[in-house]
Formats: C-alpha cells, sequence, structure tokens
C-alpha cells in the first residue's frame, strides 16, 4: 500500500438563506412571494383560530387580544415557514403553470397602412 493520500471532494456548503432567497425569488418571482404570504396569512389565521377556540373574548380589546396573539405566535414559526416555503415554491409554481397553461407568445405587431400612420399623426 502507497501512503499517498486520497483527495475526497468535499461537500458544498449550502449558501445563506438570504441567497437562496434571492435565487427563488429571481426564478419564481411573485409566485415565491404569494406562496410566502399565503404561508403567512394562513399560519396566522390558523393561530388565531386555535387562540379564539380556547379563549371566549367578551369584548373588542379581546378579540384583538386574539389575532394578535395569533399574529405574534406566526411570527415566532418564520424560521419554519421560510425554509418550507422554499420547498414549496417549486411545486407551486408547476401546479400553477400547470393549471393555467404554457403562456401565450405576445402577437406581432402589424405593419401600418397610410391611413392608419395619418390618424396616429393627426392624434399625436
Amino acid at each position: 500500500m502507497s501512503d499517498v493520500p486520497i483527495a475526497v471532494d468535499a461537500p458544498k456548503p449550502k449558501p445563506p438563506l438570504k441567497k437562496r432567497l434571492a435565487a427563488l425569488y429571481e426564478e419564481y418571482g411573485t409566485i415565491a412571494v404569494v406562496t410566502y404570504l399565503v404561508m403567512g396569512l394562513l399560519t396566522w389565521a390558523a393561530f388565531a383560530t386555535a387562540f379564539s377556540l380556547g379563549v371566549e373574548p367578551s369584548s373588542a380589546s379581546g378579540v384583538l387580544g386574539v389575532i394578535g396573539a395569533g399574529w405574534v405566535a406566526g411570527k415566532a414559526t418564520m424560521p419554519i415557514r421560510i425554509p418550507i416555503a422554499i420547498a414549496l415554491t417549486p411545486v407551486v409554481a408547476r401546479v400553477w403553470r400547470k393549471w393555467r397553461g404554457p403562456k401565450k407568445a405576445p402577437l406581432p405587431e402589424l405593419p401600418l397602412d397610410e391611413d392608419e400612420e395619418a390618424e396616429l399623426d393627426d392624434e399625436a
């Protein structure tokens, strides 16, 4: 046996979360933002509903307290929701694009005849 070390490729570390989010937005755009926001709203509504089932608010301030507690609990789940949104966005995009169908190509501009050009010149 020889004493020559064997080169092993070390696994590449994951990029920071901020770079992954930027890449996600660059690739999926609005779908990524909507996925994250919908998850946030659903989380907030679920916590608010769960709290209201356990607490019977008797005044408007009690209702606002339940909603506020739902918002705080939803904010506490943000470190969990961000990676879930990163994982779900490609799936949501695939379903959305399949449901919506392929993008239609824009219609080509047709050349104007002399009458239409004159009409546009008169309007300007």
